[in-house]
């Protein structure tokens, strides 16, 4: 038998926006740390729409950056059109987002990694785990290198004995010219992970010299763009440009036409596709009756070498895809540069894991990213750093890192996946926050960049500029609760957002407390010699104008930040707690939750179980 090659403390499988995050996290906690990937060119590669961020997800970016993790850093130098969503609501459910050029990204990504002094990057396939005497995992690759680690972090995607389909055709892998990882997917199954089958798709990429796009609508990032990341400014690009078309009744006929070769319809993918991101397929079949739905044309990188058609994934036959695309504004001599197809693949049911990402029945795996049945690269990333944080933690000896659903979109997300069983990829949005006014894209450093710094996450570059800038913002604050301006300061404030004028001196606090005006020209006017960043001007007026509704939900929050304080052992029996209700025994027992704060959110435990399983933990100690 071979010797081993090397010995680590974390080892992280897969090199997608998970596992970048996970072996990145793992790696600024000090523990040695190795990043296992099919291919080190495809670190970061961005395999389906050349974005990030949006409406909920953008506000993971957020978090995560504030978290000290890359993912933000890593947009604003890769993006090309930066645009703020939903600017026409509140700023609580403001969706920054950015068109990134693909190839840069995973190219700042791939080098981003390498220069990690310390971590180690092995470029291969893992076919098999197995525990050894000592606990440590004994990891095997294709080729027979043999590696040990104390913990392992699988980030495998789509790649879990993945097929790929466009009508007929049927080929193994989980991205176009990738194979498949089905050798892993054995071992899971055989180790006891219990397997479920997703599916995703992605549409055609389109020659954009075949293109019209004066038949199309034009659209332009923001005047004056937001970046992601506060820890490391840098110029953002924001020339790119994107397009919008439509489909229409023509479009609809050709593609029913089709329905009887698609493997979705026909029985040939089992797997079930995200409902909220459906392909177009499912989109005509599911509303019939609408006359055409949007499509974005995206470039996919700064010199538009190939256009991403953002809205129209799809496994229909490669002919029935090309003959759809000619009725479109725009698009009626479009060339396809590679057709759109649909891949299906295993998952983890992720109910089988704890609020860490470590799966409870195998001390020591965790799992992070798509393979968990999740869609999109934030959702991805957020899990990834969670992933290597713990699993870092955990080699370390250290407390778990678990944030609640009170203090991040992570922490809903988190809460989501291990306590409710999806039968679809999870996709986040802001109506999932039940606390959203508090999860603001505004106040992400606010609510965990202290958190950050405790475990070790954020630089003493990085926190010394944040408490220059917390300490701006609160005797900024001071002074507006103090001081006044007079009706010729405050009156054209109030005129541009169609407020009441006043006729006495107002204290400026009261101001900025008026729905609609714009901060950036209240501070300019109210305090110009107090230089704040534009999001902590933001942040300012958001904490102002929601101020009513945040008394009603703060008792609520601080009750659940005690539950989620109340650590749970994995060793209680709750079996024999018969004052709990038989189905709520039967599933803490499964469920194994690490705090009260969990039990609160497992399907089954009723309110008065809880309060049975508080007074028994009181009467136990």
């Amino acid at each position: 038998m071979s010797a081993f090659l090397a010995e680590f403390d974390v080892v992280v499988v897969g090199g997608g926006h998970a596992g970048i995050e996970a072996s990145h996290a793992a790696w600024k906690l000090g523990v040695k740390t190795a990043l296992l990937t099919m291919s080190i060119d495809a670190i970061g590669r961005m395999s389906c729409n050349p974005a990030v961020g949006g409406i909920s997800k953008g506000q993971i970016v957020r978090d995560i950056d504030a978290l000290g993790g890359l993912m933000g850093i890593l947009t604003d130098k890769a993006g090309i059109q930066f645009r703020m969503l939903n600017k026409s609501k509140g700023p609580a459910v403001w969706g920054p987002r950015a068109q990134c050029d693909m190839n840069y990204y995973s190219e700042l990504a791939k080098e981003t990694m390498t220069s990690l002094p310390g971590l180690s990057l092995i470029e291969g396939e893992l076919a098999s785990f197995s525990r050894l005497p000592d606990q440590r995992f004994e990891l095997v690759l294709l080729d027979g290198s043999r590696y040990i680690s104390k913990t392992f972090v699988v980030t495998s995607g789509t790649f879990l004995a993945s097929k790929m389909f466009t009508g007929n055709d049927t080929s193994v892998g989980g991205r176009v010219g990738e194979p498949s990882s089905d050798k892993l997917s054995e071992n899971l199954i055989s180790a006891g992970i219990t397997l479920r089958r997703l599916k995703t798709g992605t549409p055609s990429r389109l020659d954009p010299d075949s293109l019209d796009f004066d038949e199309c609508e034009v659209q332009h990032g923001d005047e004056d763009p937001w970046s992601f990341s506060d820890r490391e400014q840098v110029p953002l690009n924001n020339n790119g440009v994107c397009w919008i078309t439509r489909t229409n009744l023509k479009t609809h006929d050709i593609l029913r036409s089709g329905f009887k070769d698609s493997p979705m319809f026909s029985g040939r993918i089992h797997g079930k596709g995200p409902r909220y991101c459906p392909s177009i397929e499912d989109k005509i079949n599911r509303f019939g009756d609408k006359d055409g739905h949007q499509l974005f044309l995206e470039p996919e990188t700064r010199d538009i070498g190939r256009v991403y058609v953002n809205g129209f994934s799809s496994s229909l036959p490669a002919d029935i895809q090309l003959a759809a695309l000619h009725t479109m504004p725009g698009l009626t001599r479009a060339k396809v540069l590679q057709i759109g197809y649909a891949v299906e693949y295993d998952s983890v049911d992720a109910t089988q894991l704890n609020p860490t990402f470590e799966c409870r029945n195998y001390s020591g795996l965790y799992f992070a990213g798509q393979v968990c049945g999740t869609s999109g690269y934030e959702e991805a990333a957020g899990q990834g750093l969670m992933a290597g944080i713990n699993a870092a933690l955990k080699v370390k000896g250290e407390e778990p890192f678990i944030l609640g659903r009170s203090e991040s979109y992570i922490g809903v997300m988190v809460d989501d996946l291990v306590n409710i069983l999806l039968d679809e990829p999870y996709r986040m949005f802001t109506s999932r926050a039940e606390y959203r006014l508090f999860l603001r894209s505004d106040n992400a450093e606010v609510r965990l960049k202290a958190k950050a710094r405790e475990i070790g996450m954020i630089s003493d570059r990085d926190w010394q500029d944040w408490i220059m800038r917390e300490t701006m913002m609160r005797d900024v604050h001071d002074f507006l609760s103090k001081e006044s301006g007079t009706p010729s300061q405050v009156n054209p404030i109030l005129e541009r957002s169609g407020q009441a004028l006043v006729s006495d001196r107002v204290r400026w606090i009261q101001v900025l407390r008026r729905p609609g005006i714009d901060p950036e020209a209240f501070f300019n006017v109210a305090c110009p010699d107090k230089k704040m960043t534009r999001r902590d001007q933001w942040f300012l007026y958001s904490e102002e104008i929601y101020a009513g509704f945040f008394e009603r939900q703060l008792r609520e929050i601080e009750h659940q930040k005690k539950m989620e304080k109340i650590r749970l052992s994995s060793g209680i029996d709750y079996m024999s707690i018969s004052a709990l209700s038989f189905e709520a025994r039967q599933k803490l027992m499964a469920r194994k939750p690490l705090t009260m704060g969990q039990v609160s959110h497992i399907p089954g435990v009723r309110q008065a179980d809880i309060t049975v399983l508080a007074h028994w933990l009181e009467t136990s100690k």
